[in-house]
């Protein structure tokens, strides 16, 4: 679906157009993601944007099937936390603070984009646990600093991680 916030200097503008989006089911993408962890296993997911939360139905649909494979959920979402949960019913913020394991929140603003912020784009995105048997392993990987991976799809290339700027 996209992102509708057009922060600028986005780090995944690609990800952000709204419109001519193709839609796909979330089963199907379930599938897509199950038949991969049945090549090779993964002890986690990274759900990021466009926003997810532009897509709550999906997302919350995405993240119960999800939790079928792991425990450990980690959505990026250009939201503040605390002002996005107040427009949330109690089922779907119970939901959400369910399984996403971490949520790191807030818009990137990319004068804040430092180099030392593992997991973040900029200064003011915030790291929250909503599971804290995450945090430890959380915390040892964010010691690590910033990583990319390149990816080979088909003829391209896809760089996954957060750039510094």
């Amino acid at each position: 679906k996209g992102c509708s916030k057009a922060c600028p200097e986005c780090i995944s503008p690609e990800m952000a157009e709204i419109g001519n989006a193709q839609n796909v089911d979330v089963q199907d993408i379930f599938i897509i993601i199950r038949n991969i962890y049945e090549q090779e296993a993964f002890d986690g997911i990274t759900i990021s944007g466009g926003d997810p939360l532009e897509q709550l139905p999906e997302l919350l649909l995405l993240l119960e099937r999800m939790r079928e494979l792991t425990d450990d959920i980690l959505v990026y979402t250009g939201y503040v936390w605390d002002e996005y949960k107040k427009t949330l019913t109690v089922e779907e913020r119970t939901k959400l603070e369910t399984c996403i394991s971490v949520l790191i929140d807030g818009p990137y603003v990319h004068e804040k984009n430092e180099k030392d912020l593992t997991l973040r784009g900029s200064a003011n995105q915030k790291i929250i646990f909503f599971d804290e048997g995450k945090r430890e392993s959380y915390e040892a990987y964010i010691k690590e600093g910033r990583k990319l991976q390149n990816l080979y799809m088909g003829n391209g290339l896809l760089i996954v991680g957060i750039m510094d700027k």
